[in-house]
């Protein structure tokens, strides 16, 4: 057997580690190639959920931890953030020497690692590229198409947009969402009536989590930036119209973050709502726990529609952030108004739980993206010429 490849890959969420945690812990195990993980970006920052105990507890070993988050929470400091990360992503790809680099995703940081690998030479294999949310998210998956090398998408559709976008058909592999991975062990676990509340803490009136609760996640629009505080306050007065449990969860570190925890902020210390419990994070097998076993999952969160789907949990999906994104039938679009809102999820309660749609994978995905990057002879991509345009 020759010498182990080397995979580097950059952690910088809590969102984008769940989405990939099966997938690094079976390159992890591999005596065929040897993993680099450095922790970036919120994956650091307590307020977004720190990553650094969670990520040991799951046998993964972090290389680097390098800070490059900008906390003002508007867009500039979005724009440096990315620049932060090119940066010092460089530097740490220079010294690690990786023969290739694993992304995924659409964050900001994934352009930032990408623009890092592509002038060092390194080639990047993506994962999740070609999906469509309808926001700023798509000109950082597709930029990230066009500058990787080799793709490992999670949806059939998303085959047809990677080689839509001038990608060959001989370096995209259909591979299904690490995530769904993670799904499937915990409807084989069957932990019903799960209660992260002893173990994790969090803030607000105690859940009976043998009653029916919803579950909320609603994260910042960057494109609408102004306005999230408003967008915010209206969900607040559909959660005050619909009286139900509920685990609410602080939203990312996007632009307009500030705005969506100050009303989060403001509803909780000044109204003290009742059977309401707020949680930074959790790890990802105990949040979709949590997020499988509710009466329905509320708010803008991929996990609505990715992991849902899976589920059959019922999602209300509030505005455009995931307008785009493929989605099976458990997912009810409403705009960002109470009384629609509300209006949603009493009807989602009263329908029940949804057939499981196999739309993002059947949970073998991370044996298939172990598999694939094994056999890679990883090279760079060759530049477009004229015979692709004729």
């Amino acid at each position: 057997m020759g010498s182990k490849k080397k995979v580097a890959t950059v952690v910088t969420s809590r969102s984008q580690y769940a989405r990939v945690k099966t997938a690094l812990q079976a390159l992890n195990e591999s005596n065929r190639v040897n993993l680099s993980i450095i922790l970036s970006g919120g994956a650091l920052v307590h307020r977004f959920g720190d990553l650094s105990d969670i990520i040991r507890q799951a046998g993964l070993q972090v290389e680097k931890k390098i800070h490059t988050l900008l906390e003002a929470g508007d867009p500039v400091a979005q724009a440096k953030t990315t620049g932060m990360g090119l940066v010092e992503y460089a530097t740490a790809l220079r010294e690690l020497d990786p023969d290739l680099m694993l992304t995924s995703g659409d964050r900001y940081e994934t352009m930032a690692c990408t623009l890092a690998a592509s002038y060092l030479n390194v080639p990047v294999v993506h994962l999740e590229g070609g999906e469509i949310t309808g926001s700023i998210d798509d000109k950082v998956r597709h930029a990230t198409t066009k500058m990787a090398d080799y793709h490992l998408v999670s949806t059939e559709r998303s085959v047809w947009v990677v080689e839509s976008l001038g990608e060959s058909v001989d370096r995209i592999y259909y591979t299904g969402c690490p995530s769904i991975d993670v799904a499937e062990r915990i409807l084989q676990e069957g932990r019903e009536q799960y209660d992260p509340q002893p173990e994790y803490g969090g803030v607000g009136d105690h859940v009976d989590v043998s009653s029916d609760y919803i579950v909320i996640q609603y994260h910042p629009i960057p494109t609408e930036y102004n306005s999230n505080y408003q967008k915010t306050m209206e969900l607040i007065s559909a959660h005050e119209k619909l009286d139900v449990p509920t685990f609410w969860f602080w939203p990312n570190m996007d632009a307009g973050t500030d705005q969506v925890s100050k009303a989060m902020r403001e509803y909780r210390e000044k109204n003290k709502p009742s059977n309401t419990h707020f949680f930074i994070s959790l790890d990802p097998r105990d949040y979709l726990t949590l997020v499988k076993n509710s009466a329905c999952m509320v708010g803008n969160s991929s996990v609505g529609i990715r992991e849902c789907s899976y589920f059959g949990t019922p999602t209300v999906n509030i505005g455009d952030r995931q307008q785009s994104r493929e989605r099976g039938p458990n997912v009810l679009d409403v705009m960002c108004d109470a009384d629609a809102i509300a209006e949603g999820v009493r009807a989602q309660l009263s329908n029940g739980s949804y057939r499981q749609s196999q739309l993002y994978g059947t949970g073998d995905a991370a044996q298939k993206i172990l598999d694939t990057i094994v056999d890679l002879e990883p090279e760079l991509k060759s530049p477009m010429t004229r015979d692709l345009l004729e």
